[in-house]
């Protein structure tokens, strides 16, 4: 969680000194971001983590794209990095094989690979359209493991139902894009990157959360920003909103 607030801290601070002749440089920005990457993604997976390591390497790649690299270079990026997670996938096999396939078929083995994902469907069908009440829910007591972090949108959707996994989303939405907008409106590149990592982060961790718990993406490890429980990710959340904040705080230079 700190490699995440870390990232986007260095990312701003390295691309926010390059001129625009140099922001598409080789040699002095594509190169070294992508070591930066590599760097980031080795020791994470290693843990091993690769739901985190994917979250931060997405994350520098969008700040570069915000800086300024050619669509070009963000398109090849893109596509390096989906290579990688495809061939550590089916090359390592193991447990992240299973959730590929799982995902093909969710109902295919609803006792074995895909108990988590067949719970979570059932948690989310049987919550209706106002839920069954805040605590109510059976399936966090009894069926599905980890509610707390990786599926607590599930349990969201069967408390709250269809109009309270709505408000979360829309909340969550809202964050962004005021991250957004508080960048457009920064007096330098370093605090509009900023801005634009953390609604990055915000973004893209609670997309494939909810789309983990709906069944759109294959089971991972990401949290649902401020909803999921952990200390040290709400921490380093807050930590990402205060920055925004401060950049938000500081008078635009004309």
């Amino acid at each position: 969680e700190i490699a995440k607030i870390a990232a986007i801290l260095f990312t701003a601070g390295y691309l926010a000194d390059k001129k625009e002749k140099e922001i598409n440089s080789l040699t002095g920005t594509i190169i070294p971001m992508l070591l930066i990457c590599g760097i980031y993604g080795v020791l994470i997976m290693m843990q091993p983590n690769m739901s985190t390591a994917a979250t931060v390497v997405a994350i520098i790649i969008a700040m570069m794209f915000i800086a300024g690299v050619r669509i070009s270079y963000f398109v090849i990026l893109l596509a390096i990095g989906a290579a990688a997670g495809l061939l550590y996938i089916f090359a390592g096999g193991g447990y992240h094989l299973d959730r590929v396939t799982s995902f093909l078929d969710p109902f295919a083995d609803p006792q074995g690979d895909s108990y988590q994902v067949v719970q979570s469907l059932l948690a989310l069908g049987s919550g209706g359209l106002f839920g069954k009440g805040l605590g109510n829910s059976i399936q966090k007591t009894l069926y599905l493991p980890e509610p707390q972090n990786d599926f607590i949108f599930a349990v969201a959707g069967e408390e709250l139902g269809f109009v309270g996994s709505a408000v979360i989303i829309i909340l969550l939405l809202f964050i962004t894009i005021e991250c957004i907008f508080i960048a457009r409106k920064a007096k330098d590149t370093a605090g509009r990157l900023i801005c634009c990592g953390v609604g990055a982060l915000v973004g893209f961790q609670s997309f494939v959360n909810i789309s983990v718990a709906s069944g759109l993406l294959p089971n991972t490890g990401v949290t649902l920003p401020f909803v999921s429980y952990g200390l040290t990710s709400l921490w380093s959340l807050y930590i990402g909103i205060g920055l925004v904040l401060n950049v938000g705080l500081q008078p635009k230079k004309y």
